[in-house]
Order: structure tokens, then C-alpha cells, then sequence
């Protein structure tokens, strides 16, 4: 540990997702760390990247904060096995629990155009049987599969910078993924105090994770249920803190009005619109619910001046962008049809736009993704499409396979969003809220409250403070 006089703060940055949620926007926890630092100069704060590729991308957005007080340390950690035998240990403890979510992906697969556990369907059962004995043992859990971890895995990627900076406190952001997994081991082995979370709600319910951080921050009471339920976390051991890149979506500063949106689209200034948000390669069958949903526009059934945003998967896979060009393509000159194909997230401006875009859809279609969470922080009526289209698919391939997720169990007890299942349901649901904006409303505010937590524009702060509590008691 560094002496009182001192304090150092370790935190990862290993994930575009991490990027969105604590550092891109104004009064993000960054932002917020950077006053601390002004304010304690005997503060210091170490980022730490994967990799030389994440410096380029991330690094100018940090040259107003370099100097004494701040560092940029890139501490690449292996993301291969380094042999069999942490292999077959890394299979173990992953498979420690077996959700509806694990077996989705042990034996349906997530993505239509690949085959279940990468080939190996054929390993479900031993996966259920390691959850469903060991799995069982709260002490297996907790205390060998940590121990056995430093046994098994011998590399040590950040205990040169643990000897150099010798930390006070490490704050790991993305604990579902590797590198924030061997960085916490070290903090654990180490000694040194631990915060962390999850970049994402679907991050607890798919693979058990071997380190549990001191104090979790948890995002809603939701996933602090998954946390406790599934990852064997103590309850006085999360503090629920909300979704920090909520503060921004929810910043009335940042409201452009409906007129100035409108004409940006180059939509009639009293035009209404649907926001289609695309699942890419997990949901083929897209354009058949969209060129359906055209088509009623066209005929009026849906009333007047309605049109159509659709926003393509802006997935890593340049698979997935080829994939959603050649779906879409057939809509490119449609005069009722506009899209969105910017990434945003990380870029100030864009974001604010989209941001616009979804406060202001008179309904919004989408699958189970994190974009549900972002569009409900507004008072917007919301569909999730769980058919095929004019398809029948087999459970394997069909996007009805998505909703076999515990995480989403809280989503349906509150009935909103509104789950399509044929398209007479969608024509049912389209009518209805397009008639009354309000309907359900009071549903949409049980989600908010059960899922999101709080959009009260203090989530950033809140993580803040428990920084500065796990620093200074």
C-alpha cells in the first residue's frame, strides 16, 4: 500500500461499453475524478489499457488531464489459456452455474449463423452436471475457485505496476470480462481495496465469475438480485448506484425540440415516427416486420404522418454491417424511411442526437438489448418482436430462443416493454399507442423503477462516493 499521504487509484478501461458508461459524456464519474483531482493533490489516478490499439483510440481523449496526478499505463494481459489444464479449470468454474441463459448458449446458440458452444453442443450435459453438483457448494464458489486460480494460472500481467504504484484502491468497471478478471485477482492477491461492476445487464447470468470485488456497484435492484442469486455476492456487499450513462440520456440540456428533430429528418413538421432498432444477424427476419409495418403506413391504417427511423446493428463484425446493408437495402428509397448508421456512443454530439431520437419516437421496436434500457428512460412506448416474420424457424434458429433469459423475468412482471409475438399483436400494439401515447405508462414506470433504478441524473455522483468512501473511509 502507498503511504497516508498519498493515495492511488487503479482503473480499467477495457471495454467500449466502460467508455460509454463513465467516461465520454460531461459530468461522467471521469469527470467527476478529474475535480477530485484538483481538489486532493496528493491523488493520483492510474488508467490501465489492454493494449496499444485501445491507446490510439482512447488516449487524445485524455491529454487535458495528463501531468503528475494522472497515468496512462498500457499492461496487456494474456487472453489465451496458457495450457490444457487451465483450460479444462476455466470450463469448470464458468459452468459452476447453468441458467437459462447458459443453456441457450450450450445448446441453441445466440447467433443463427453459428452452431451452439462453437461446435460443441455435445458438452451440455457435462455443463449442467458440473452446475447442478459443485455448483451447489456455496464454499467451492467462494473460497477454492479463487484459491485454485493463482494456483492455475501462474501469469502475473500487473504485478510490475502493482510494485511501481502500489495502489489504494483498484476499480474494475467490466469484472465479466478477462483482463478486469486477472486485474481483481491481483488487487485481491495483493490486498488492496476492490470496486467493480458490470458493463452490461447481461453479464451475470450467463458464466459464474471466480472474484467477487470488495463492493459491487450495481446498476438496479435487477441485477443486484442476479449478483446475489447467481454470483454468490452478500447483500451489505452491493450498493445499487444506477446506470451512469443514464445521467447523460436523461440531461434536459441536451433536449433538442420535437420541431428542430423533425426537420434534421427532413420529416413534415406534424409527422410522428416509429424507431426500429435492428438486431442484425440475430433477428433475419426483420424485413418482413418492417416492409409489413411500411405497408400498413402506406395504406393509412396506422393514421397520418407516420413515418419510419430505423437504426442498423452497429455490431464489431463487419459480418453483421455487410449482413443488415444487404436486409435493408430494399428501404433505401422509401420517402417514409430514414436511418440512423452512425455510431455514437463515445462521440458528444452524435450521441446527443440519437439521444433525440429516441426521447422523441412515438413508439420504438427493438429486441432484449441494452438500446431497450436507454429508449425506456423516456416515457416512449416500447415493443420487443419475439416472431419470425412470415418464417417458421426452429426454436434453434427463431428469435423467440432470446426470451429464455432470467434477466428478463423482472422485465415481464412489470408489462412493459410489450412483447409482439405475431403480427396481428403488432398491428393490435402499433394502433393502440399511436392512439394513446399514455397507455401503459404506468407500466413503463414500474419498469424504470425495477430495472433502471433511478434517472435522476445522480448515478455518476454516486459512484463517486463510494470511491471516495473505499479511499477514505
Amino acid at each position: 500500500m502507498s503511504s497516508k499521504n498519498s493515495e492511488t487509484i487503479f482503473i480499467s478501461l477495457s471495454s467500449m461499453a466502460v467508455f460509454k458508461n463513465l467516461f465520454f459524456f460531461p459530468g461522467s464519474v471521469f469527470d467527476q475524478l478529474k475535480k477530485m483531482l484538483e481538489e486532493r493533490k496528493n491523488l493520483k489516478i492510474v488508467l490501465l489499457l489492454p493494449d496499444k490499439v485501445y491507446y490510439g483510440k482512447y488516449s487524445p481523449f485524455f491529454s487535458s488531464v495528463a501531468g503528475e496526478q494522472f497515468a496512462i499505463e498500457v499492461a496487456p494481459a494474456p487472453a489465451a489459456f496458457e495450457n490444457f489444464f487451465q483450460k479444462v479449470f476455466y470450463f469448470f468454474f464458468s459452468y459452476l452455474i447453468y441458467t437459462d441463459a447458459t443453456r441457450v448458449f450450450a445448446t441453441l446458440g445466440f447467433r443463427p449463423d453459428e452452431p451452439p458452444a462453437g461446435g460443441k453442443r455435445y458438452l451440455a450435459p457435462v455443463k449442467w452436471f458440473i452446475a447442478n453438483t459443485f455448483g451447489r457448494f456455496r464454499i467451492i464458489k467462494v473460497s477454492l475457485i479463487p484459491f485454485l486460480f493463482y494456483r492455475v494460472s501462474r501469469q502475473r500481467p500487473f504485478s510490475n505496476l502493482f510494485e511501481k504504484y502500489k495502489p489504494d484502491l483498484v476499480f474494475t468497471p467490466h469484472i465479466y470480462g478477462r483482463y478486469d478478471m486477472r486485474l481483481l485477482a491481483e488487487a485481491k492477491r495483493s490486498g488492496v481495496k476492490t470496486l467493480g461492476m458490470i458493463s452490461g445487464w447481461d453479464h451475470f447470468d450467463k458464466y459464474f465469475l471466480p472474484f467477487r470485488p470488495d463492493v459491487l456497484l450495481a446498476q438496479s435492484a435487477h441485477i443486484k438480485k442476479m449478483a446475489v442469486n447467481l454470483q454468490c455476492y452478500e447483500d451489505d456487499g452491493v450498493k445499487i448506484v444506477g446506470y451512469p450513462h443514464h445521467d447523460f440520456i436523461s440531461d434536459e440540456r441536451y433536449k433538442m425540440s420535437r420541431g428542430e428533430l423533425l426537420k434534421s429528418l427532413d420529416f413534415p413538421e406534424n409527422a410522428r415516427y416509429l424507431l426500429y432498432i435492428s438486431g442484425s444477424v440475430y433477428s433475419p427476419d426483420e424485413p418482413d416486420v418492417i416492409e409489413t409495418m411500411l405497408r400498413w403506413i402506406d395504406e393509412g391504417r396506422l393514421g397520418p404522418n407516420l413515418f419510419f427511423v430505423i437504426r442498423p446493428y452497429l455490431g464489431g463484425r463487419g459480418a453483421d454491417r455487410n449482413f443488415d446493408k444487404k436486409k435493408f437495402e430494399r428501404f433505401e428509397e422509401h420517402p417514409r424511411v430514414r436511418f440512423y448508421k452512425r455510431e455514437f456512443w463515445g462521440d458528444l454530439e452524435k450521441s446527443i442526437y440519437f439521444v433525440n431520437i429516441l426521447r422523441h419516437s412515438s413508439v420504438t421496436m427493438t429486441m432484449f438489448t441494452t438500446a431497450m434500457l436507454e429508449a425506456m428512460v423516456f416515457d416512449v412506448p416500447m415493443l420487443i418482436n419475439i416472431f419470425d416474420g412470415y418464417h417458421k424457424r426452429p426454436l434453434r434458429q427463431s428469435i423467440r430462443r432470446y426470451a429464455f433469459n432470467e434477466r428478463f423475468e423482472e422485465v415481464f412482471a412489470t408489462g412493459a416493454p410489450k412483447v409482439i409475438g405475431s403480427f396481428e399483436e403488432l398491428f393490435s400494439a402499433l394502433d393502440a399507442f399511436l392512439k394513446n401515447p399514455k397507455l401503459d405508462s404506468e407500466k413503463r414506470e414500474r419498469f424504470r423503477d425495477k430495472v433502471l433504478y433511478k434517472s435522476d441524473g445522480l448515478s455518476s455522483q454516486r459512484v463517486i462516493e463510494h470511491i471516495k468512501k473505499a479511499l477514505y473511509g
